[in-house]
C-alpha cells in the first residue's frame, strides 16, 4: 500500500513535471481504504446482529463464541485500516502542500520508518490463561532493549556499535531514537542515512525509501546526498517501480555531476538492470 504512495514525493523532489497522477493515486488509495473499512464495519454489524438474534443460547453457545472471536478479530482490522487511512490522508495533504509551495524542510511529507503500524506477533485472544501468558512473553520479547545515552556523541557511537555487530534490529531502533532525540545534531544526517541503509539491508524497501527521502529533503548539501539518491532509486527498483527509479537515477546525475565514481558506476548498473531509457 505504501508503494503506491511513495512516487508522489518524487514529483516535488526532482522537479520532474506535473504531479496530477501521483496525487490522484493517493486519493485513489484513500478511497480504497474507505471502501475496505466500510466493508469490514458492515461485516461486523452483520455478525453482531446474528449474535443478538440468537434465541437459544444453549444450542448456539459454540457458534456465538466463534462469532465473538470473529468480531474481535475484525475490530482489530478496522483499527489497522483506520490508521492506514489516517496516514494516507496525511500524505495527500502533504503532497498538496508540496505542489503549492515546493519541497522544504517544513513539509510533513512522511514519518520515516513509522508509516506502517506494524508490530510483531498478533495478539492472541483474551480470556485464555495460556494465551495471556504467551502474550506477556511476546510483549517482554518486544520490549525496548535499547537505552540511548543522553550525550549525542555517545548515543551515536552506541547506535553504531550495534551496526558493527550486525545487530540490525537494535541498530535500527537506536538510530530511529537518535533521529528523534537529536534532530539538529551534526551526526543526525549520518544517522538518517544509516537508518535507510539498515532498511535496505533488511528488505524494508518502502521504509528505506522514506528514510532516504527524508535525508534528501533535510540534507541536500550532505556529502552523501548523491548516494542517498542512488539508494532511493535502488529502493524504488526493489519495490518494482522502475519508472520512478529511473527518474531518481537521472536526477542524481543531473544534480550531482561530480559524484564519486563508485556512486556513478552503481547508478549506471542499476539503470541498465531496469532498462532505463
Amino acid at each position: 500500500m505504501r508503494n503506491a504512495l511513495l512516487p508522489v514525493f518524487l514529483c516535488a523532489v526532482m522537479a520532474l513535471g506535473a504531479c496530477a497522477t501521483p496525487a490522484s493515486a493517493a486519493r485513489g488509495e484513500i478511497a480504497g481504504l474507505n471502501d475496505r473499512l466500510a466493508k469490514v464495519e458492515r461485516l461486523i454489524a452483520g455478525l453482531q446482529s446474528t449474535a443478538d438474534a440468537a434465541s437459544d443460547p444453549t444450542s448456539l453457545t459454540v457458534r456465538i463464541s466463534q462469532m465473538e472471536r470473529e468480531i474481535q478479530s475484525l475490530t482489530g482490522t478496522v483499527e489497522e485500516l483506520s490508521y492506514e487511512l489516517d496516514q494516507a490522508n496525511r500524505r495527500l495533504e502533504a503532497v498538496s502542500q508540496t505542489l503549492i509551495g515546493g519541497l522544504d524542510s517544513s513539509s510533513d511529507f512522511s514519518d520515516p520508518g513509522r508509516a506502517v503500524a506494524s508490530a510483531g506477533p498478533v495478539a492472541l485472544s483474551a480470556g485464555d490463561p495460556i494465551a495471556d501468558q504467551l502474550n506477556v512473553a511476546a510483549a517482554e520479547e518486544r520490549a525496548v532493549s535499547v537505552e540511548l545515552p543522553f550525550d549525542p556523541d555517545a548515543a551515536f557511537d552506541y547506535a553504531s556499535g550495534f551496526l558493527l555487530q550486525g545487530d540490525y534490529e537494535r541498530a535500527q531502533e537506536a538510530f530511529e531514537l537518535y533521529v528523534e532525540a537529536f534532530p539538529n545534531h551534526s551526526h543526525t544526517a549520518n544517522a538518517q542515512f544509516r537508518l535507510g541503509e539498515i532498511y535496505l539491508a533488511t528488505g524494508a524497501n518502502a521504509k528505506a525509501a522514506d528514510a532516504f527521502i527524508a535525508h534528501i529533503r533535510a540534507y541536500p548539501n550532505d556529502p552523501r546526498a548523491a548516494e542517498a539518491y542512488l539508494k532511493l532509486g535502488t529502493a524504488f527498483a526493489r519495490l518494482e517501480q522502475p519508472e520512478q527509479a529511473c527518474k531518481v537515477f537521472k536526477s542524481m546525475k543531473a544534480k550531482y555531476p561530480n559524484a564519486s565514481q563508485p556512486v556513478v558506476q552503481r547508478a549506471d548498473l542499476e539503470m541498465a538492470r531496469i532498462n532505463c531509457q
